[in-house]
C-alpha cells in the first residue's frame, strides 16, 4: 500500500529554482571577474599615464636653468606686447586647471573616507561581499594613485608657474605649451578612466545589489527546503509506522491463523482418539467378557492345581528326604576321592624321589665305570670336576652359574635366564614346566 506525497512537485520546483540560483551566482562570479580583468587595465593606464607624467617632467626640468637669467627682461615687458599675451591666458588656464585638480583632489579624499567607511562596514560580510569590497577597494586605489597624479600634475603646474615668471623665451613658452597639451591629454585621459572607473562601480553596485538579491533568494528557498524536508520526514515517519503497525497486524493475523490451524489439527486429532477409544471400549468389552469366560476356566484350573500343590509338596518332601540322603552319599565321595589325590600326591612324590634316586644310582654307576676304564685318578678327579662343573651351569644357557632358584618345583637355574622367561610371558619351568610368578624366584648364593 502506497502512500501519495504531495510535497514532491513543490521540491522539484525548488531544487530547479536552487540550480537557477547557481546558476546567476556563477554569473555574477564572472561578472566580477570581467570587472577585475577592468580594473587591472585601469591600473595599466594608470602606469601609462605615470610614465608619461615622468617623461613630461625630465622635459621640463633641464630648461630651467637655462631660462633663469633672462626673468629680469620678462618683468620690463609691458603687457600689451603681443608675444607675451598668449603667455598670460596660458597662466590663467594653469590657474583654472589648479582650481579644478583642487577640488577633484578634495572630492577624492572625500571618496577615500567612504571607501574607509565602506571597508569597515564589509569587514564582517560574507566571502562574496568581501570579494566584492576588494574589487571596490582596489578601484578606489586606482582613483588615490590617479589623485597622485593629478597632485604631481599641480606640482608640475607649480613649477611650471614658478619656472614662467623667470622664462622669457618663445621656446620655453613653446615647451611649457607642448607640456600643456600634455597635461590635457592626460587630463583627458584621466577623465576618460574616470567615466570607465565610475561605469564599472555602478555595474558593481548593480551587481552586488543582485548578487544581495540572489542570496536572500538563495536563503528563503533554502528555508521553503528546510520546512519540505521536514514536512517529508514527518510523512515518512508517519508512513513507516503505519507500515510497521500493518505489519505487526499481519504478523498477529498470520499467527491467529497458524493457531486456528493448530486448534482444528488438535481438535481431529482428539476426534481421533475418541473414535480410538470407543474401539478400544468396544475390544475391551469383548475380551472382558472372554476374560471372564477364562476366569470361570481358570478357578476351576486353579483347584486342580491346588489339589496337584499338595500333591507336588509331598512328592517334594520326598524328594528332599532322598536329596538329603544323597548330599551326604557325595560328601562321603568327596573325603574318599581327597584321599585318593593325597595317596596320588604322595605316589607321585615318591615317585619322582625314586626317580631322583635312580638318577643318582646311575651316576654312581658310571661313576665307578669311569673309575674302571680311567685308571689314572687325575683323569678320574678332571671328570668329577666336569661333572660338577656341569652340575653347577645352567641347563638353559651352559654358559653361566646357577644362582636362581624357583621356589615352586626348587629347580635352579642361572639369574638371566629365568628372568628373560619371564619378560618374555615364558613363565614355566624348563625342567618340569611348574608355572611361577614375580616373586617366585630368587638368587642364591652358594660361595
Amino acid at each position: 500500500m502506497s502512500l501519495g506525497c504531495p510535497c514532491v512537485p513543490v521540491l522539484a520546483e525548488l531544487q530547479d529554482k536552487a540550480t537557477s540560483a547557481e546558476t546567476k551566482v556563477l554569473e555574477m562570479g564572472t561578472t566580477v571577474e570581467g570587472l577585475q580583468w577592468d580594473s587591472a587595465k585601469l591600473r595599466k593606464r594608470e602606469g601609462r599615464l605615470n610614465r608619461h607624467l615622468a617623461e613630461a617632467l625630465e622635459q621640463v626640468a633641464p630648461a630651467s636653468p637655462a631660462v633663469a637669467p633672462a626673468s629680469p627682461t620678462v618683468a620690463t615687458v609691458s603687457p600689451a606686447s603681443p608675444k607675451l599675451l598668449p603667455g598670460s591666458e596660458g597662466r590663467r588656464a594653469d590657474a583654472n586647471e589648479m582650481q579644478m585638480s583642487n577640488m577633484a583632489g578634495r572630492k577624492a579624499q572625500e571618496s577615500q573616507k567612504e571607501m574607509k567607511l565602506l571597508l569597515d562596514m564589509y569587514k564582517s560580510a560574507p566571502k562574496e561581499q568581501r570579494d566584492k569590497v576588494q574589487l571596490m577597494a582596489a578601484e578606489r586605489k586606482s582613483k588615490a594613485e590617479a589623485e597622485e597624479l593629478r597632485g604631481r600634475a599641480r606640482e608640475l603646474e607649480e613649477r611650471e608657474r614658478r619656472e614662467s615668471k623667470k622664462l622669457a623665451d618663445e621656446e620655453a613658452l613653446r615647451r611649457l605649451r607642448h607640456a600643456e597639451e600634455q597635461i590635457e591629454h592626460l587630463q583627458r585621459k584621466l577623465a576618460a578612466t574616470k567615466q570607465e572607473e565610475e561605469a564599472l562601480l555602478s555595474e558593481m553596485d548593480v551587481t552586488g545589489q543582485a548578487f544581495e538579491d540572489m542570496q536572500e533568494q538563495n536563503l528563503r528557498l533554502l528555508q521553503q527546503l528546510r520546512e519540505k524536508d521536514d514536512a517529508n520526514f514527518k510523512l515518512m515517519s508517519e508512513r513507516i509506522k503505519a507500515n510497521q503497525i500493518h505489519k505487526l497486524l499481519r504478523e498477529e493475523k498470520d499467527e491467529l491463523a497458524e493457531q486456528v490451524l493448530a486448534l482444528k489439527a488438535q481438535v481431529d486429532a482428539q476426534l481421533l482418539v475418541v473414535q480410538k477409544l470407543e474401539e478400544k471400549e468396544r475390544g475391551l468389552q469383548s475380551s472382558l467378557a472372554a476374560v471372564e469366560k477364562e476366569l470361570a476356566l481358570r478357578s476351576q484350573a486353579l483347584e486342580l492345581n491346588k489339589r496337584k500343590a499338595v500333591e507336588a509338596a509331598q512328592l517334594a518332601e520326598d524328594l528332599r528326604a532322598q536329596g538329603e540322603h544323597v548330599q551326604a552319599r557325595l560328601r562321603e565321595l568327596q573325603a574318599c576321592a581327597a584321599e585318593n589325590r593325597a595317596a596320588k600326591d604322595k605316589e607321585a612324590l615318591s615317585l619322582k624321589r625314586a626317580q631322583e634316586e635312580l638318577s643318582r644310582l646311575r651316576r654312581k654307576l658310571e661313576k665307578q665305570r669311569k673309575v674302571e676304564v680311567y685308571a689314572d685318578a687325575d683323569q678320574i678327579l678332571q671328570e668329577e670336576i666336569k661333572e660338577y662343573r656341569a652340575r653347577l651351569t645352567c641347563p638353559c644357557c651352559n654358559a653361566r652359574k646357577k644362582d636362581a632358584v624357583l621356589t615352586k618345583c626348587f629347580h635352579v637355574f642361572c639369574f638371566e635366564c629365568v628372568k628373560s622367561r619371564y619378560d618374555t610371558r615364558q613363565r614355566k619351568c624348563p625342567k618340569c614346566n611348574a608355572a611361577f610368578g614375580a616373586h617366585d624366584f630368587h638368587r642364591v648364593y652358594i660361595s
